[in-house]
């Protein structure tokens, strides 16, 4: 998904939920089941471009959804505890990104038999995460995660 759907499904999450701790819980929870829907995301087909691309759109996604999130939840929710829910909301694809930056590419699709122990780890948070991924292409991809961030708001919204 995109960061953008993440994000404001942890704020919703943190509007809806008084207890910061189960709120903070759900938020990084929805991110893995926003994951198992298909969708299209910037992780998509990232091996074929430039790196810096996949980086750059990725950075936009990002501050696109924090800003977003604060624009609907600000004044709803404490600052604190609207924060902590975004990044919740956010850590799973931001613990598999240093195997993207500093290890992988296009012909590389993991470690090497030698590799130290820092690729090895990024690759094993990278395998974790993707295990929860299921990809589709543009834009069926962009309207599943349309329908799920409407699902979600719903869900959040409603009474009981």
């Amino acid at each position: 998904m995109l960061a953008i759907a993440h994000a404001l499904v942890g704020g919703a999450i943190a509007k809806t939920i008084p207890d910061p701790a189960t709120g903070i819980l759900l938020s990084l929870t929805s991110h893995f089941i926003m994951d198992s829907i298909p969708h299209w995301d910037v992780g998509t087909n990232w091996r074929k471009r430039q790196k810096y691309v996949t980086g750059i759109v990725a950075i936009l996604d990002t501050v696109i959804g924090i800003t977003l999130a604060y624009l609907v939840f600000q004044g709803k929710v404490a600052t604190g505890y609207l924060s902590l829910a975004i990044i919740a909301s956010l850590l799973p694809d931001w613990l598999e990104t240093p195997w993207y930056i500093f290890f992988a590419n296009a012909q590389k699709q993991k470690p090497a038999a030698r590799a130290g122990f820092l690729e090895k780890l990024c690759f094993r948070i990278y395998k974790g995460e993707s295990a929860f991924h299921h990809k589709t292409e543009f834009p069926l991809g962009l309207m599943t995660q349309l329908v799920t961030l409407a699902f979600f708001f719903l869900l959040l919204s409603s009474p009981g």
